[in-house]
């Protein structure tokens, strides 16, 4: 069953997440202590991550936003994904990390940074508790049918991939051109 992660994204600077190119990566970011696993060392293949805006209006789109949402395509070693991407991606510059930490890769994601959508637009449906995470940490308890029809809802209103620039821009990012808008499917908004 898949799990629907939500987090705060108290930076929005389009290197976590990093959705340029064909896909959308969180890596470098998101993760835990030792005590107490995080996103990145959680999700599986299949899982959903959401990003949320922070209060800091200069940095991310603030409370009540979706800054992002991806489907977790991929797992795959931090390491490899920095030598496999080094000099093309600003989230993959080699460090030395831990040997265990990942990057979560997508495919399937929809990033609208400072063209973020209001939560209230997200169907209530089988949403028994608030969808936004306030603070540090994650939300991970929403029930299986709620993530279905919050995927199955994204599928329906929105095309794959980017529909804003990051809220502040990380300085070495060249962007691509993107839309002024959220590009919904069928008009634009």
């Amino acid at each position: 069953m898949p799990k629907l992660f939500s987090y705060v994204v108290a930076h929005d600077l389009g290197f976590a997440p990093n959705p340029f190119g064909t896909f959308c990566t969180l890596a470098k970011c998101k993760f835990g202590t030792r005590k107490r696993r995080n996103i990145v060392e959680l999700a599986e293949v299949g899982d959903w991550i959401a990003g949320t805006g922070a209060a800091d209006l200069g940095k991310s789109a603030g409370h009540g936003k979706l800054i992002y949402a991806m489907r977790v395509d991929e797992v795959i070693p931090l390491h490899e994904y920095c030598k496999a991407y080094c000099g093309h991606r600003i989230d993959a510059e080699p460090e030395d990390d831990d040997p265990t930490s990942v990057a979560l890769v997508s495919r399937y994601f929809f990033y609208f940074g400072r063209n973020a959508i209001d939560i209230s637009d997200i169907p209530q449906k089988y949403l028994d508790h608030p969808f936004e995470k306030f603070g540090p940490g994650h939300r991970a308890d929403f029930k299986e049918e709620f993530v279905e029809a919050f995927a199955e809802w994204l599928r329906l209103h929105f095309k794959i991939g980017i529909h804003g620039p990051p809220c502040k821009p990380h300085p070495e990012l060249k962007l691509p051109t993107c839309p002024a808008q959220v590009r919904r499917k069928g008009r634009s908004r």
